[in-house]
């Protein structure tokens, strides 16, 4: 384990390891652009998601006919397997099984795989008769010395390999001969000899069904195995140059610990698993490890092996991991371990289903999966970082056999990749409401069986959740969220059959362990298949059925475990449920049956009547799919729409309409509605099932004289045909039924544009444009996916007749407007026109000035530039035609923020003259200018007048007489005198 101090390093090793910092640092900026990017390009298209593929085009996700045995880790994390069955058989992950690529082209039948625990690209594999090599991560193989221990021939067979390290790699090999009484050996091989030869170890007359290096060999020295003389079974030991048994003494394994001889006869490979802290020294208390037993008759079982030291025997104990489900003797193929005895983590793999166990106490307790692997003959592997990650993998064989990750100790598994599997349908999809924070999709397949998928980054990884060939289920058919799934709700429900009877799975983990609830009839007990449904909340939903003579909607309120009574729903099986958006006020409930007809339930779900409720026929076609307008509370609007050719889109205003209304008069011939949803806003989508039909859009659906359809084919493939329709948020999921896939629409242009300039005005003058100045520009904000805009700018509000160069489309987020009438109010919008239409936003409106300039308006008392200019002066200016009052600043500075006169809005001024009422200060000087205003607009302000106020007058209390009691005569008499300055030079 790596410490928390740092090596020394030289100068250029840190110099190195910088640049190698910012490299990978630029890297994951890249792949955040890169992201970024792609997130962008989605907008208003169709666009593929990811699903699990087969082959190397999907990286191994599905393998169908393989059997995924031989489960290696590297020291550097990279996994190794063999994918039996399939064209190469040698395979590598290094995303920790997400997914696969063969490597060297591999074809052999591999009978095992080992790798070097000294040097992370170093791997072994085996076949029955030979040993091959690659030092460059399995990109190419060379063969060790043929016929080890004679494997190849007379019926001898390599059972086992192991690798370790002392100076070089050293390679065990255990063989066996498939004869009666005749007999294997274990052989090793030093690739530091010159030339290096296969060296028998002289095990005796026994076949070897398992070989192991201790993980402290070049300490210890210490060679493991499991053999057999065909009638008992033995763990043996072997330390340096000594001979077998002779440092530690042998074990023979007795069935269920009996004390009589109870032999256990191993019949196909063995494992053999070491504690973290096992130590071969006999004194150390630690010398304690695991083997797991095959008899291939149901006789095996995980032993525990407490060495002992020679001529004394070792201890191996039966640990009968199956014996608390009355099973005490499981064969087992599969044996990992993790941490130290006697606390070590150990989990095993049964060979004739695909069960895994655990121990957290060293094998003194065993819990089964509650929800095993999928598959048989079970290889298992504990990730070297479980403390942190909590992973284990199982790799199987036999029908949907599949690399397994668990994450809880094993007590559930999914399946992550070499899925013995197809995939021709896909079923249902259940996307996360808060799909744009967690990527959430739940996603329900049928090939080779069912298959519920579940991926948390938007489809780039999936793992399989839950199975058919998963004991008690037979098929699955329908999988939904409620819509407060996210960070505090995590549940979720699966519709099918299980042993022949149809349930509901419920999880409340995200799909990690389900509780099987069987559906049946509160009056008569009787089954019932839910063919469609609605779910209110994580213990909620309505069930709609068949009996065999009506359409019956259930309703649990406990996920599952009873059902209220029945409510007919006309004569026919149900096709579609929909709740209101404000259902728990409301409790109001569509529903949409297989023969054109829509019922109505007001009071949650007790009873529903048709709608219109006075048909007797049904008002539409076929399969009908029906949906709630968003602002139903008060508009009482609701929508449906038939899977037949033609059959059309429909609306209806509950208290007001009398039949339903088709709204598709702009949808192409031969329409088949497969899916209907309205989103936030209102906008209504419509599938059209048509192979060039894709998806129908309106923005207006409740506009009363009609609305408008588009039809959004951006981004789909020739000949798709789209089938359902999913959604949240402005987001949109489909089924490409053509091409297998799952498309998803990103619908960006549901929302109108931001303006931004000119400002929005209000009663006309809030935003005044000088109309004399050109270049005026309406600007507004882009938005996401937009290629072109319309926009219109009018004196009229309804926008009618507008006149040339006023209207428009454009690619950039601005235009210019031609010359503008004087004292006119405008509006204006604009909306994104491809690649689809964006809603109009509300109306922004800006005044045009009155015709004035500078010259037409202008002050002219007080004269420009006047000095002496009474304090209470007569203001005069040019009249304006058109005004019906001046507004009037003055102040003493020139930027008038604090102005000494103010008459503007309700005290402006009637005519073009004034005579001041205010006196203004002595000796100052100020500005003052004027503006002409009407009654929806003013002109822009006057050139600014200045002019200086007159003088502080005197009067005649200012002027000082001689004082009388002054002696006159005795003033002295001041001579004047002239001084002489003399200047410097």
């Amino acid at each position: 384990m790596a410490n928390n101090r740092f090596p020394q390093r030289s100068t250029r090793e840190l110099c190195i390891l910088i640049i190698k910092l910012l490299l990978l640092a630029g890297l994951a900026a890249l792949t955040v652009f890169n992201s970024m990017a792609s997130a962008s390009s989605e907008a208003v298209r169709w666009t593929r998601v990811s699903i699990p593929t087969e082959g190397e085009a999907g990286n191994w996700v599905l393998a169908a006919g393989s059997d995924a045995q031989h489960l290696t880790i590297a020291p550097d994390g990279t996994l190794y397997a063999c994918g039996q069955g399939l064209t190469y058989t040698l395979y590598k992950s290094t995303d920790g099984g997400l997914g696969w690529a063969q490597t060297g082209n591999v074809q052999d039948t591999i009978v095992d795989i080992a790798i070097s625990p000294h040097e992370a690209d170093t791997i072994y594999y085996a076949t029955t008769s030979a040993v091959y090599r690659s030092n460059n991560g399995g990109k190419t193989f060379t063969q060790l010395p043929a016929g080890p221990g004679g494997a190849g021939a007379d019926n001898k067979e390599i059972t086992s390999i192991d690798v370790t390290w002392l100076n070089s790699n050293l390679i065990a090999v255990g063989t066996r001969d498939t004869d009666i009484a005749e007999f294997g050996g274990i052989c090793i091989l030093d690739e530091a000899n010159i030339i290096p030869t296969w060296e028998d170890t002289s095990v005796g007359g026994y076949d070897v069904y398992a070989v192991a290096f201790s993980p402290n060999y070049p300490s210890d020295r210490q060679l493991v195995a499991v053999i057999t003389n065909e009638t008992d079974t033995y763990f043996t030991a072997k330390a340096g140059d000594n001979g077998w048994n002779v440092v530690t003494g042998y074990a023979r394994l007795n069935r269920d610990n009996s004390t009589t001889h109870t032999p256990v006869a191993v019949a196909a490979p063995a494992a053999i698993a070491f504690p973290d802290n096992y130590d071969a020294n006999l004194a150390s208390g630690c010398n304690v490890l695991y083997v797991a037993i095959d008899s291939g008759a149901g006789e095996g079982d995980v032993y525990r092996i407490n060495c002992s030291e020679a001529p004394y025997t070792s201890i191996a104990t039966d640990l009968n991991i199956g014996g608390v489900y009355g099973q005490n003797n499981i064969d087992v193929t599969g044996l990992a371990a993790c941490g130290d005895y006697p606390s070590v983590i150990l989990l095993a793999g049964a060979a004739d289903s695909a069960q895994a166990y655990t121990s957290t106490d060293g094998g003194v307790g065993w819990t089964k999966s509650r929800k095993e692997p999928t598959g048989h003959t079970t290889c298992v592997l504990i990730a070297p970082d479980f403390t942190t990650t909590g992973r284990m993998y199982a790799a199987t064989s036999g029908g949907s056999s599949a690399l397994s990750i668990s994450r809880d100790i094993g007590e559930t598994w999914n399946q992550l990749s070499l899925i013995d599997t197809t995939m021709t349908t896909i079923v249902d999809v259940a996307p996360s409401p808060g799909y744009a924070q967690d990527g959430t999709l739940f996603m329900l397949t049928f090939g080779s069986g069912h298959s519920l998928w579940r991926s948390r980054d938007g489809g780039n990884n999936w793992e399989r959740t839950l199975a058919s060939n998963i004991a008690g289920v037979d098929s699955l058919s329908l999988v939904g969220l409620p819509p407060q799934y996210g960070a505090d709700c995590r549940t979720v429900f699966v519709a099918g059959e299980s042993n022949g009877s149809p349930c509901v799975w419920q999880s409340t983990d995200d799909g990690q362990n389900y509780r099987r609830r069987f559906t049946r009839d509160p009056d008569t007990g009787a089954p019932f298949t839910i063919d469609t449904w609605a779910i209110a909340d994580d213990n909620t939903f309505y069930a709609g059925s068949y009996d065999g003579s009506h359409g019956m909607v259930y309703q649990t309120t406990n996920g599952g475990f009873f059902y209220s009574e029945g409510a007919a729903a006309g004569s026919q099986s149900l096709y579609s449920l929909a709740l209101s958006p404000g259902y728990e006020r409301d409790g109001t409930i569509l529903a949409g049956n297989t023969n054109g007809w829509v019922y109505l339930s007001s009071d949650n779900g007790t009873s529903f009547q048709p709608l219109p409720n006075d048909v007797t026929s049904p008002p539409l076609t076929d399969s009908i799919t029906v949906t709630f307008d968003p602002g139903f509370e008060n508009n009482r609007t609701v929508y449906a729409a038939s899977n037949t050719a033609d059959g059309g889109v429909y609306r209806f205003v509950i208290g007001t309409d009398t039949a339903w209304e088709s709204i598709d008069g702009t949808l192409p011939a031969g329409t088949i509605c497969s899916g209907l949803t309205v989103i936030h806003g209102g906008t209504l989508y419509a599938v059209n099932y048509d192979g060039d039909g894709g998806m129908e859009r309106s923005l207006n659906p409740t506009y009363a004289l009609g609305p408008t359809f588009e039809t959004v084919t951006r981004g789909l493939e020739d000949g798709a045909t789209l089938s359902g329709l999913w959604q949240y948020g402005n987001r949109i999921w489909s089924i490409d039924t053509t091409n297998i896939r799952l498309i998803t629409f990103y619908d960006t242009l549901i929302l109108p544009a931001t303006q931004v300039s000119p400002d929005d005005g209000i009663s006309g003058i809030g935003s005044l444009i000088d109309h004399t100045v050109r270049n005026i520009n309406l600007d507004w904000e882009t938005l996401e996916g937009a290629t072109s805009y319309e926009w219109q700018c009018h004196y009229d509000t309804g926008f009618s007749s507008i006149p040339t160069g006023f209207e428009g489309t454009t690619t950039s987020s601005s235009v210019r407007l031609p010359a503008l009438e004087p004292a006119t109010t405008y509006y204006w919008r604009v909306r994104a026109s491809a690649p689809v239409i964006s809603p109009w936003p509300e109306k922004w409106s800006f005044t045009t000035s009155l015709e004035t300039t500078a010259i037409t308006l202008k002050p002219e008392s007080p004269i420009p530039g006047a000095s002496g200019v009474p304090v209470k002066p007569l203001f005069q200016w040019t009249a304006i035609v058109g005004a019906n009052a001046y507004e009037l600043l003055v102040s003493t500075d020139a930027d008038f923020s604090s102005p000494a006169i103010v008459r503007t809005g309700e005290f402006a001024l009637p005519t073009n003259a004034w005579q001041c009422d205010v006196s203004l200060d002595y000796e100052t000087t100020y500005y003052w200018k004027v503006r002409a205003t009407s009654d929806s607009t003013c002109s822009v302000w006057s050139a600014i007048g200045v002019f200086t106020t007159e003088l502080l007058p005197l009067d005649d209390n200012d002027i000082t007489a001689p004082d009388p009691s002054f002696p006159q005569d005795t003033m002295p008499e001041i001579t004047p005198s002239l001084t002489t300055v003399t200047l410097p030079t």
